[in-house]
């Protein structure tokens, strides 16, 4: 999870840079966007494999 925090602190940090640079509202709605979709996929995700393997822990401590 670390790693998906770092990676939407860096999309943060691209949109203020963005957003400073007067590249206007357009540019940094491209750029941005389809970076925040991957940052909600890849937490998505994370968080789906973590839940699995908690699932997994379960099972195996019921059948021993």
């Amino acid at each position: 999870m670390k790693g998906i925090r770092r990676f939407g602190l860096m999309i943060v940090i691209l949109l203020i840079g963005i957003t400073i640079g007067h590249f206007g509202l357009f540019i940094s709605t491209l750029f941005v966007c389809p970076l925040i979709t991957l940052w909600l996929l890849l937490w998505d995700d994370k968080k789906n494999s973590q839940i699995e393997y908690k699932r997994q822990i379960h099972r195996y401590q019921i059948k021993s």
